[in-house]
């Protein structure tokens, strides 16, 4: 038995890999092993596709990470301009991103006017000077501790509880420099005494708290995070939004209005310019809205009305005794 193998898909998966017609050779295992040879006869096809034996086609599709299906195919035009980009040194970035995360690249675009694809290539150099800045706040801080630990030790003289505190404060400080030391940005090789202190690292973290600290000292409204609610990402990331009040102005606090924006039914730079004025949010949100596919919106103000039935059933006691004031007022 044959599969067909177009000539320019088995090119197109092999320059993906970055491999050689001789690396591709020496990737195939086994009894799925293919010759230097054959897969030079493949390429070198000119007219549809190349009939090779099952082994073959299975070996080279298991060593490329692809399917028999896409062996057989040519590639598409945008398997072909990335082919083409790659040989100028770019490369595609495969990932998937969450609905807020979307969103907030095109808040970034809009408020400020930085191109998705530049917020991309700016990406490495933000998150580096943050990560260096957050080390340099920190060696602040901890300077600062063991100025005043040092202080301390001054004011409390002989007296052992005040010499005490010092040491501990100065231990503490000679851990946070070694995390320092180590690029340690989230607080992962804390002392174990942290632990016993309190610390808590699902609920924050020193990368946490510097950006929360260099939001406040640059006053940046438009960056606003939510505490409490679990990390972002698994490394401690808060959660954030960008352009919270711009999103709730434009939507009204409307929440299917604001579930368009967030799965990219609507762009900002879509909603027309005479809704924009705050007497035309009525019409606005009505256009954001009807963006929705209708059977999308139903689907999803049933399943609202299902949760909220479910939720006005429950019977919730209060955890807090009412004041003797409260109980006078209730009896009048």
């Amino acid at each position: 038995m044959t599969t067909a193998i177009h000539p320019g898909a088995l090119r197109h998966s092999r320059d993906r890999k970055r491999w050689t017609q001789e690396q591709l050779a020496e990737a195939t295992k086994g009894k799925n092993k293919v010759s230097l040879p054959t897969i030079k006869r493949i390429e070198s096809t000119k007219d549809g596709t190349y009939p090779a034996n099952d082994r073959v086609a299975e070996g080279l599709a298991k060593a490329l990470g692809v399917t028999l299906d896409e062996l057989s195919k040519p590639p598409t035009d945008e398997a072909e301009r990335e082919a083409s980009l790659r040989q100028f040194g770019y490369r595609p970035l495969r990932t998937m991103l969450d609905a807020e995360t979307a969103m907030a690249f095109n808040m970034v675009q809009h408020i400020y006017g930085i191109p998705i694809q530049s917020q991309i290539v700016m990406a490495p150099l933000f998150a580096t000077l943050l990560a260096e800045g957050s080390l340099a706040w920190r060696r602040e801080r901890v300077a600062e501790i063991e100025d005043a630990a040092e202080r301390l030790m001054d004011l409390g003289g002989g007296h052992f509880s005040f010499a005490n505190a010092a040491y501990r404060s100065l231990d503490g400080a000679a851990e946070e420099r070694d995390s320092i030391g180590k690029r340690d940005l989230f607080g992962e090789h804390v002392g174990p005494d942290a632990f016993d202190l309190g610390f808590d690292p699902s609920q924050n973290n020193p990368f946490a708290d510097f950006l929360d600290h260099f939001a406040k000292q640059v006053e940046a409204k438009t960056v606003s995070f939510e505490r409490g609610t679990g990390w972002k990402t698994s490394e401690g990331m808060p959660e954030y939004r960008i352009g919270a009040d711009l999103i709730a102005q434009l939507t009204g606090g409307d929440p299917d209005a604001e579930y368009a924006l967030l799965r990219g039914h609507v762009r900002l730079r879509e909603i027309p310019a005479d809704l924009l004025v705050d007497e035309k949010a009525a019409e606005r949100i009505a256009w954001i809205v009807g963006r929705i596919p209708d059977e999308e919106l139903a689907k999803r103000r049933t399943e609202r009305d299902e949760l909220m039935s479910l939720l006005d059933d429950l019977d919730v006691p209060s955890s807090v005794e009412p004041s003797d004031e409260a109980k006078e007022n209730d009896d009048v």
